[in-house]
């Protein structure tokens, strides 16, 4: 895990003597070990929400303005998954960075965006504040969305 995060250091030139202390405090921040034996381990040994939860600690290594999580909970049980969900939140606002979140499952969308976006055919068919496109959608594909997280198909 350790080579997955450092990466991006790397990449960027950023790899220095510092590095093994901000990536080890890079995972306490998504609430996983910083121990050497976490930090050896190959992805195969990870859970799925351990994995979501290197991959945010890979994203944020560089300290960005903006995270984008494209379907960062999709295939994970709902428990794991609303773990996730809320470190995300976390981080936000810990951070004060805006998250870009792409997800097919617009009630996922609705528990962590304050703007939702829906696309359809490769344009934006609906584009307001959370609570009114799940309120009062005016799309038929946002509503079949909604239907869709309701458990109506």
């Amino acid at each position: 895990m350790f080579e997955a995060i450092a990466e991006p250091l790397h990449i960027h030139g950023e790899f220095d003597d510092g590095s093994r202390g901000r990536i080890k405090s890079a995972l306490l921040e998504v609430q996983l070990p910083d121990d050497e034996y976490f930090l050896q381990k190959y992805p195969h040994e990870l859970s799925g929400g351990e994995l979501q939860r290197v991959a945010i600690a890979r994203a944020l290594i560089l300290a960005p303005d903006l995270l984008i999580a494209d379907e960062s909970t999709s295939f994970l049980d709902p428990s794991v998954q609303a773990k996730v969900l809320r470190l995300l939140l976390d981080l936000q606002n810990e951070r004060g960075i805006s998250m870009l979140f792409v997800t097919h499952d617009i009630g996922v969308a609705r528990k962590v965006s304050d703007r939702i976006a829906v696309l359809h055919g490769g344009r934006i068919v609906e584009n307001a504040a959370a609570h009114r496109v799940i309120a009062s959608p005016e799309h038929s594909y946002t509503k079949q969305l909604i239907g869709i997280a309701k458990g109506g198909g």
